[in-house]
């Protein structure tokens, strides 16, 4: 009976730390995407186009997404009222899993960033780029295997889920998407929108995952 009235005590600030941290990571996104936007529109990267500018967007998500790990991992009495965590000492006892995964995630982000300003159209050179991108990979999946390292069964069993599922969206709307174009239905899509979609369909499939183990609302 204790335990049944905490837990029904404890939901209300479950939905409100939910709520907090939705409307928190919503409008640090759009302020960031806005502002993202703009500066592209000045013409100080040069034109662009539609596929550059999204690729440019999922990356700067990777990037805003760290920066909450990070900011919670260097504050954790603040962190703990945004991120999916119990209390502050959990973050204190997770830092060094969750330092290696933001750093990680603003690698991959800022790859996906420095493709879609890569030349001819963009502003940085060609040979700049790719080596950036290689040595950027290189961090990512280094700090990626540092946190590994250090995660639960449970945190390892979410991550193969991930994993699986990007690879089934992969597969059928990338897949799709070039059967349709080898069709002549739409146009192919190029092969920086394939990394686009590999990036992205890892953030969507951390998200379905986390709704389908029960975790989407907060400690």
């Amino acid at each position: 009976m204790t335990d049944l009235t905490t837990e029904t005590t404890r939901q209300p600030s479950k939905i409100k730390k939910t709520v907090f941290a939705l409307l928190l990571g919503g409008v640090a996104g759009f302020a960031a995407t806005f502002l993202f936007l703009r500066f592209a529109d000045s013409g100080a990267v040069g034109e662009l186009g539609t596929s550059r500018e999204i690729a440019s967007l999922v990356g700067l998500v990777y990037l805003v997404a760290a920066a909450a790990v990070l900011a919670g991992v260097l504050a954790p009495k603040a962190g703990a009222s945004f991120l999916n965590v119990e209390d502050a000492e959990e973050l204190r006892e997770q830092k060094v899993m969750l330092g290696a995964s933001g750093i990680g995630m603003i690698a991959a982000g800022a790859a996906l960033i420095v493709a879609a300003l890569a030349a001819p159209v963009g502003p940085i050179a060609s040979g700049t780029a790719l080596a950036l991108f290689v040595a950027l990979i290189a961090l990512a999946v280094f700090a990626s295997y540092v946190s590994q390292k250090r995660q639960d069964e449970l945190m390892r069993a979410m991550g193969q889920q991930n994993g699986a599922t990007a690879f089934y969206l992969l597969f059928f709307a990338g897949g799709g998407w070039a059967l349709a174009a080898h069709c002549g239905f739409v146009a192919a899509p190029a092969p920086l929108d394939w990394l686009t979609m590999m990036w992205g369909f890892g953030l969507i499939a951390a998200f379905v995952t986390t709704i389908r183990r029960g975790m989407f609302m907060m400690r």
